[in-house]
């Protein structure tokens, strides 16, 4: 399930047509800060854009993009709004933000941020781009979408260049973990060839370790553990058991 899943958001967000990976940029925003899209990234941002008009149609999924950036309270994942062609002004941009209760990291109005270097134009257009220095596209939508499945790409593209999590096929210890995506809770499941000493790990998609327990040596045989998840903020985590002689690794998703 959590492979399908996976394949779905990357067929989603990788239509032919448009580049894989992000275009940059150099461009001030209507406060006249400097941004460069290739440095923020590198520095391990989440880049989520939205193009608008603006325009009636366009306040529903920029609402959606804007409220799935800032309830994460991530200050890694920034929200950029983008006039569509860089020809209504910054006040016009901001105006129609406000009086549509829209909260953005920053405003743009500007040729260079270009929509078409994603493909076919749409309104709105929303992308997100992350990976570290691999400068990814990890969703690419014209129109609506839903706030779990923008929040599911922006904990992909949390996970920087490099530090990909291998996904388990057919692994010896038989990991997984339902719910996946989880709430307060998840239930890991595994198989024990021998009586082993067991270690179970959650860390951040950057390494830090959040959560560790260790338990008394466990016989032969499949097991079940249940892991609280109340402490954590939603986003993408890296489950680990670790044994005696194995360790297997595989990603959960916490969602509120």
């Amino acid at each position: 399930m959590k492979k399908a899943l996976f394949i779905a958001i990357i067929g989603l967000s990788a239509p032919f047509g448009y580049a894989q990976t992000a275009t940059n940029w150099t461009v001030n925003d209507c406060s006249q800060v400097p941004h460069t899209l290739f440095s923020e990234l590198d520095a391990g941002k989440v880049v989520v854009i939205t193009w608008v008009m603006p325009c009636g149609a366009c306040i529903g999924p920029a609402s959606t993009a804007a409220t799935s950036v800032m309830s994460m309270g991530n200050p890694n994942v920034v929200f950029y709004l983008v006039d569509d062609y860089g020809n209504s002004s910054c006040s016009t941009i901001e105006s129609w933000a406000s009086s549509n209760f829209i909260s953005a990291t920053a405003k743009f109005s500007s040729t260079a941020i270009n929509m078409m270097d994603y493909g076919s134009t749409g309104m709105p257009k929303t992308v997100v781009l992350g990976g570290g220095t691999c400068h990814t596209v990890y969703f690419n939508q014209n129109g609506s979408f839903t706030q779990a499945a923008l929040q599911t790409a922006i904990g992909l593209a949390s996970t920087p260049c490099g530090i990909g999590v291998k996904e388990n096929q057919g692994p010896a210890l038989g990991l997984r973990a339902f719910p996946n995506p989880a709430g307060t809770h998840t239930r890991v499941q595994y198989v024990l060839s021998s009586p082993k000493e067991v270690t179970l790990e959650i860390t951040s998609v950057l390494g830090e370790k959040v959560l560790s327990m260790p338990l008394e040596k466990q016989s032969a045989g499949e097991q079940e553990v249940e892991i609280p998840l109340t402490s954590l903020a939603a986003g993408w985590y890296i489950l680990r058991l670790h044994t005696d002689d194995e360790t297997e690794t595989m990603k959960v998703l916490v969602a509120r």
